[in-house]
């Protein structure tokens, strides 16, 4: 498998809501760096991290899907996936659409660190600066 059918796999079985196929994709030193972790103080930490991320996204929104509608190879090991997701607010109740980046580093055959941003140019410039 390839690193752009890796991540649809592992985006399409969150959206399912399958979080065991999902964490057999995520290696055991898996990162996922996003806003909520921002307001955390750190990253998301190994597949326990990426279950905790999802229990809180569950916590904030009744409803949440990513797509990822381009797959941009930034270098071997790294792809910048262009998308967005459909949200729907728990309390508010509010349905909308938000532009996703996904700057995506991979180790063999597993994920092994997410960034996830909500604007598809600053995606661009964090996957040609990380290191």
């Amino acid at each position: 498998m390839n690193g752009e059918e890796l991540v649809r796999s592992a985006l399409g079985a969150f959206n399912r809501g399958d979080r065991k196929a999902v964490e057999t994709l995520l290696a055991p030193d898996f990162e996922l760096v996003s806003p909520m972790s921002d307001m955390r103080g750190h990253p998301y930490q190994g597949r326990e991290g990426a279950q905790q991320w999802v229990d809180d996204l569950r916590d904030i929104f009744s409803g949440l899907e990513m797509e990822v509608d381009e797959f941009v190879v930034i270098r071997d090991g790294r792809l910048l996936g262009l998308g967005s997701a459909r949200i729907q607010g728990r309390t508010s109740g509010l349905d909308y659409a938000q532009p996703v980046a996904l700057v995506i580093d991979l180790g063999k055959a597993q994920i092994r660190r997410v960034r996830l941003l909500f604007d598809h140019d600053e995606g661009r410039r964090q996957a040609a600066a990380l290191d």
